[in-house]
């Protein structure tokens, strides 16, 4: 049976897992925000090419959600830990 400060310590490396991810998550919708006013630039006119910019948006507002359930995760494992050593 693992001991609580084995179960603190897999806790601790989910945060971090999540905090990188979360890191990487925000990265990701930057550039796709980057990449969405490059299309717009280059498609305006076109219908399909303007689908294409709300595809990107979407995705990149998906990134963003993404991104904040992960820091809530954080979160959510500092109070799993502080609760876990009382």
């Amino acid at each position: 049976m693992n001991s609580i400060q084995d179960v603190a310590n897999s806790a601790y490396r989910i945060k971090d897992a999540a905090a990188q991810l979360q890191r990487n998550t925000e990265v990701c919708a930057s550039s796709l925000d980057r990449r969405t006013m490059n299309l717009q630039a280059v498609v305006r006119g076109s219908r399909t090419g303007e689908n294409a910019v709300r595809e990107v948006q979407a995705a990149a507002k998906a990134v963003r959600e993404a991104s904040a359930n992960l820091l809530t995760l954080q979160t959510d494992v500092d109070q799993f830990i502080r609760e876990l050593t009382k």
